[in-house]
């Protein structure tokens, strides 16, 4: 190598430009080295990017990747583990917020959807399986949760199974048998039968238990005192109510109405011996409860067109209320609409319209009742009650011939209906009213007229299908049939 070349080698190196090793005679590569004087405060420039491939397969290959998300570190999937996430860190749903956000959204909208029918799925668990039973032992609680569950599952035979074994469990731990826990547990084991339509069933197991009750009643008579006779006498009536409204169900209405007859009656009683009470001792009955027992049987009598009884019960049920309340509008305008309702004897001297503005009166009465009381103890009660008292009167009025009263009665329980929300009330004065209107115009159809006409429609089809002539009948084939056609 010239000294030229060696000199030219060393410039470059010093002016920080690459070169290629030079190499002595020996083949061995020479070491170039060069010293650079240091100056106080200098900036060293980071070096420009160069291009350190020039071949074109190499500059296809992928490059280094960029992380989506800045939130996220990319060094955080290049371990190659799978990706851990931590639900206890805020940071892990900021992440997956920004990794999609409407995946995120959706995913957490239907987690609180979950967890809100999980919370519904427990508290109806609670209030069904647990808070009832908690005054059961657990050797009766287990047998009556299995009741349920098979009662759930339609499964009757388990289900009637496992009430039979709880009651033998409370009869075994010696639980009162007059107490609300055991007495309870017979009423569901009866409305078991009452949910299969299994009626006479169901008045058979509540005969017995109300027989059973009143057997304990007389031997305990000293033990239970006057208000622990009031209480069991209250679950003895309900049951004897059950009875009635099952025989009822069980077309069976000659022995309903001696079951709700001994009901008024033994209620009468209560009443006289609750009060007799003094102030101070606790009264297990309240007027609604005993107004409720003739109101029940008051309905049986209208259902069944005893409308004289059906009055009698009414007016009974609502002379207990005092003050009047919503309900007393209720039972008024059923005393009126009995009333309208019942047929006058051959020797009732008073007339048909006399009854009906009897009968008018009466609802007329509900309507100021109502209006007569104020919030907070007027209750929508009192609107309903005052709606169907509105449309009574229109049909009085419409008995009555005076039709322009009756369209103005019904326009008004038309619009109360539609104020306070009662559709039915609502549809029913808008068909009274086009009755109203097809009266006065002499197009009106009574329902039996209709009937009529439908029925003679109906026959002019069938004969016009059958060509004009009456359906044939064939005669009875015998055993002679064939001789009598040679004949």
């Amino acid at each position: 190598m010239t000294t030229i070349s060696l000199t030219r080698s060393i410039a470059l190196a010093a002016r920080n430009h690459p070169s290629r090793n030079l190499r002595c005679i020996c083949g061995n590569p020479l070491a170039i080295t060069s010293r650079t004087q240091w100056v106080r405060d200098s900036i060293i420039k980071a070096p420009s990017p160069r291009r350190l491939h020039t071949s074109p397969l190499l500059q296809s290959l992928p490059k280094q990747k960029r992380s989506a998300n800045p939130h996220v570190p990319i060094d955080r999937f290049q371990s190659g583990k799978p990706r851990s996430y931590n639900l206890l860190k805020v940071q892990t749903y900021r992440e997956a917020y920004h990794d999609n956000p409407k995946q995120f959204i959706f995913a957490m909208f239907m987690g609180v959807v979950t967890l809100g029918l999980l919370g519904v799925a427990v508290q109806a668990g609670y209030h069904t399986l647990i808070k009832p039973l908690h005054n059961y032992p657990e050797d009766v609680a287990k047998f009556i949760r299995r009741a349920i569950f098979y009662e759930s599952k339609m499964d009757i035979k388990e289900c009637m199974k496992n009430y039979q074994r709880a009651i033998t469990a409370a009869e075994m731990l010696s639980m009162d048998p007059l107490s609300d826990e055991v007495t309870g547990l017979k009423i569901m084991y009866a409305g078991v039968a009452e949910k299969c339509h299994a009626y006479d069933k169901g008045v058979e197991w509540l005969e017995r238990l109300r027989f059973e009750m009143l057997t304990l009643m007389e031997e305990r008579k000293e033990e239970l005192g006057t208000v622990g006779w009031l209480k069991v006498m209250k679950r003895v009536i309900g049951i004897s109510v059950k009875i009635g409204d099952l025989q009822v169900l069980d077309k069976d209405d000659a022995n309903a109405e001696k079951t709700y007859e001994w009901s008024i009656k033994e209620a009468i009683k209560v009443m006289g011996v609750q009060s007799r009470l003094s102030e101070d001792e606790e009264k297990p009955w309240t007027m609604l409860e005993i107004a409720a027992i003739f109101e029940n049987m008051a309905s049986f009598y209208e259902r069944t067109n005893k409308f004289d009884y059906a009055t009698t019960l009414y007016l009974q049920a609502a002379n207990l209320f005092r003050p009047p309340s919503c309900h007393s509008v209720i039972l008024l305008n059923n005393v009126g609409a009995c009333n309208m309702q019942r047929r006058l004897p051959s020797g009732e001297p008073m007339d048909r319209e006399t009854q009906l503005e009897s009968a008018k009166k009466w609802m007329e009465k509900a309507i100021d009742i109502s209006k007569s009381i104020k919030p907070p103890e007027r209750t929508e009660e009192c609107d309903h009650g005052c709606v169907v008292a509105l449309h009574n009167i229109g049909e009085v009025e419409e008995q009555l011939g005076k039709m322009d009263e009756a369209m103005t009665k019904f326009q008004e329980a038309q619009s109360l209906a539609f104020a306070v929300g009662f559709t039915e009330a609502y549809q029913n004065a808008g068909f009274a009213q086009e009755r109203i209107k097809a009266k006065q115009a002499g197009t009106y159809e009574s329902p039996q007229d209709r009937r009529k006409r439908e029925e003679e429609e109906q026959r002019k089809i069938d004969e016009a299908r059958t060509g004009g002539l009456p359906p044939l009948t064939l005669s009875k084939i015998g055993p002679g049939s064939k001789k009598r056609d040679r004949d």
